[in-house]
């Protein structure tokens, strides 16, 4: 299962995630309070729910010190490896659950759709919602892995 990552080449990325992918070095980042930068993107991905709090300090925690800005350098390999992986995409047989969010502002639709077209054996579905389906449609997310795991898996042509 994959979805709501970057994945298309050239790269369809948005937002902050643009800014990170695009600047020359990290060092401006260094400088900025990780707390700030995460609670800022979680205070306006959720939809339809509530984080509890301790998730939330969990999430802010996990990124202090260097640890956000060093994370950033997975994202600033898209532009090198990418083009490695769209290479690829065809040769992979195993099935693919394809999960995307329609209105993700960081990574667009656009990236499952380039996984949906590429990859041989695969089911694509879109939720109504922004970064996190995981967390913000928790039931209807649960309810296409249940369908995957239960079976869905066989029905990609594979």
């Amino acid at each position: 299962m994959v979805g709501n990552g970057g994945i298309a080449y050239p790269l369809q990325v948005g937002g902050v995630l643009k800014d990170f992918i695009d600047a020359p070095n990290l060092d401006a980042f260094r400088a900025i309070d990780s707390r700030v930068v995460i609670g800022n993107a979680l205070d306006v991905s959720y939809e339809h729910y509530k984080l509890p709090d301790e998730v939330r300090e969990d999430y802010l925690q996990s990124y202090e010190g260097d640890r956000f800005v060093e994370s950033m350098r997975y994202v600033r390999s898209y532009p090198q490896e990418l083009p490695l992986l769209q290479k690829l995409l065809a040769e992979i047989q195993t099935p693919v659950q394809i999960i995307n969010s329609r209105r993700d502002e960081l990574v667009p639709l656009g990236n499952g759709e380039y996984l949906h077209e590429r990859l041989p054996n695969n089911k694509f579905d879109v939720l109504d919602t922004g970064h996190f389906p995981w967390e913000d449609v928790a039931d209807q997310y649960a309810a296409i892995i249940s369908a995957w795991v239960m079976g869905g898996y066989k029905n990609t042509g594979a």
